[in-house]
């Protein structure tokens, strides 16, 4: 009966052992290996060059976006969606930027279909070949393919992007304006709250983590399951809020970038903050490469 007792105890210890290395130690030690890594692969300037590409292709990709948004006829609805992402920025960055992208927003480019949009799209695909440069470099890719071969998925997957951004358009904006408009009509209640802020938070935070765990597998010149992407979406995305909170506390309590760098304060704050979300999605990276080997490893040793 002792002996019976003994070995419940010690299959219970052993689960319970099995559990907190599986889900607790193990990604702790994946984490940081993927810090030293992001460190060694020249991830810290990495991001600095990725921060540089996200502004310069910033101002061609809202011209692209607002220019098919407004072919549609829904240009009202997209100046929403862009306000509402302005507010969700650090104030000092959104002052910067702001003035820019009213003039986008408030009176689109004519130029749509003249020779002056293949600027934009080459200039606004130039993040996504960034990205998956580095992104080459995380996943150990040592023979991508030719350059002009990688520019013209970079545009091919630009248009993709452009297409999700709409999509999440089309979904927390336009569908409760239908909703409204034809509860009017027809006189009749959905019963629905159309200021479903926190649906929309989850939501919002979902759709986050799913893109940025089809940029981690399709951008890369790797083969992977789109389920060995999931970890390092779900770290970034975790890592993005935190960072957005901080800075914001980091802005608001010190002034020093304003003391120092004074007028163009509020680019250098844009630049900072792109370079910092530039990081943690290289981070992701490198936490995705070794998460799935890893378990790999410790599957085999725990079955043998």
């Amino acid at each position: 009966m002792i002996t019976k007792t003994r070995k419940k105890k010690f299959i219970k210890r052993n689960k319970i052992d099995y559990y907190f290395h599986k889900y607790c130690l193990i990604p702790i030690k994946i984490l940081r290996i993927a810090i030293i890594d992001t460190i060694r692969h020249d991830g810290i300037e990495h991001a600095g060059y990725l921060a540089f590409l996200s502004i310069l292709s910033l101002f061609p990709s809202l011209i692209f976006l607002i220019s098919i948004i407004g072919l549609v006829g829904a240009s009202e609805i997209g100046v929403d969606f862009v306000n509402n992402i302005l507010h969700s920025i650090p104030k000092e960055m959104a002052q910067a930027l702001s003035p820019r992208i009213n003039e986008i927003v408030s009176g689109p480019e004519n130029s749509f279909l003249t020779i002056a949009i293949i600027g934009v799209i080459w200039t606004a695909s130039s993040s996504v070949e960034g990205c998956r440069t580095i992104l080459n470099r995380a996943y150990r890719v040592a023979f991508p393919p030719p350059y002009l071969w990688r520019r013209l998925f970079s545009i091919m997957e630009f248009f993709v992007i452009i297409f999700t951004i709409i999509s999440a358009i089309i979904t927390f904006v336009i569908v409760p304006r239908v909703l409204k408009d034809l509860e009017v009509k027809f006189n009749f209640a959905l019963n629905i709250d159309y200021d479903f802020f926190y649906l929309r938070y989850i939501a919002f935070l979902f759709l986050l983590a799913t893109a940025t765990s089809m940029l981690y597998y399709a951008l890369p010149n790797a083969k992977q399951k789109i389920t060995q992407t999931v970890p390092g979406s779900i770290l970034a995305v975790f890592l993005w809020i935190v960072l957005e909170h901080l800075f914001s506390f980091y802005l608001e309590q010190f002034h020093q970038l304003n003391f120092v760098y004074g007028s163009i304060a509020g680019i250098i704050i844009s630049l900072m903050f792109f370079y910092l979300i530039s990081l943690i999605f290289i981070l992701g990276a490198e936490f995705n490469y070794h998460f799935h080997r890893t378990y790999q490893v410790f599957l085999k040793v725990v079955k043998k």
